[in-house]
């Protein structure tokens, strides 16, 4: 009986210790004067943030970051494991939101778009200007007092989030470098939102963008109901901004074909940080690691973000490592070395 009973106190214990709350994000409140309202945010520091306090890291800015941002964290986690990881450690600013239907159209209307009455949810509509204006002039110098970041900075935003993320790119401020726009619902206010932000994305931008567009096989549209309205315009949109592209401008869409409106955003999310990063993952194949062909695509990548990214310095290490132990995975340890070289006296140089 004494041994259940023991027993039993273990199993009691472990489950108190198993049920503790995993803290992985912090939440702030601030005010802000341009919306006149106080504005949650939520805070993802990646593990080496704590672990290289001299470093500073990316920053991903996640609309409706309240729902997404456990999601949005694992996939970043995922690819910063492995030998060579596939995008910078960066920090997660997920932004709460108030009032969606407000913050997130970049114009106002009460018209659904087959000309119906859209109902008082759209009394609000139109503060999307206002809204980025918050995120650069107030979120952004908050989030950079706090912690320690650098360039690029990156929006990503879903449906309406989407539309705004593409709103922000065609007003051409300079605030965020990398952009994932996922099936951005711009069957808003059309034709006018269509039109204005078609034609700024094909003509010249002052600053340096990095965008990816996420098309859904999304077969519903707002006012139609089942109608393919929302699905084919916005594939139009993505070809033609694909096929000519502004200066300044590196774009590229995906049409999701076995995904809706909705399953479109994990893939999309993946995908995205795949493509805004490529180049940054080191080939580690037979006999493809190669000093100037990784400071080439650092070059490239760098060029496209305004940034100053390298290859992880502890991981070079563990690759030069196994290199030499194992001689069977095929990786020239000079070339590795050769590269670690490169990328530490361009940090001295800096210094």
């Amino acid at each position: 009986m004494k041994k259940i009973i023991t027993t039993f106190a273990a199993l009691l214990s472990l489950s108190s210790v198993q049920s503790a709350p995993l803290n992985y994000a912090q939440l702030y409140t601030h005010h802000s004067s341009l919306l006149n309202e106080d504005r949650q945010y939520s805070v993802y520091l990646p593990q080496e943030y704590a672990r290289y306090p001299n470093q500073h890291f990316p920053i991903l800015y996640l609309l409706d970051g309240d729902q997404r941002l456990l999601q949005v964290a694992g996939i970043v986690h995922s690819f910063r494991s492995g030998l060579t990881p596939a995008i910078p450690a960066m920090i997660i600013v997920a932004i709460h939101n108030t009032d969606r239907m407000r913050d997130y159209t970049p114009s106002h209307t009460t018209q659904l778009p087959n000309g119906e009455s859209a109902g008082p949810g759209y009394a609000h509509t139109g503060g999307g200007p206002k809204f980025l204006q918050y995120l650069t002039q107030e979120l952004r110098p908050d989030i950079e007092r706090q912690f320690r970041t650098t360039a690029p900075n990156l929006l990503v935003g879903h449906s309406l989030g989407g539309l705004i993320a593409l709103d922000s790119v065609a007003r051409d401020k300079g605030a965020f470098q990398g952009y994932i726009s996922i099936d951005a619902s711009l069957w808003f206010d059309y034709p006018s939102n269509y039109q204005r932000i078609e034609h700024a994305l094909i003509t010249p931008l002052k600053h340096r963008s990095s965008l990816y567009i996420a098309v859904a096989n999304n077969p519903y549209t707002p006012g139609f109901g089942r109608s393919a309205f929302h699905r084919d315009h916005l594939k139009a949109f993505a070809e033609s901004v694909n096929a000519h592209p502004a200066a300044n401008l590196d774009v590229t869409f995906h049409y999701y074909e076995n995904d809706d409106h909705h399953s479109v955003y994990h893939p999309a999310v993946y995908q995205g940080l795949q493509w805004l990063f490529r180049g940054y993952q080191l080939d580690l194949s037979p006999g493809k690691l190669n000093r100037d062909q990784v400071v080439a695509n650092y070059q490239a990548l760098n060029s496209r973000l305004s940034s100053q990214l390298a290859p992880d310095s502890d991981y070079l290490n563990m690759v030069i490592n196994k290199a030499k132990r194992w001689p069977q995975m095929q990786i020239d340890a000079n070339q590795a070395q050769a590269v670690k070289d490169y990328f530490d006296s361009e940090s001295q140089a800096e210094k």
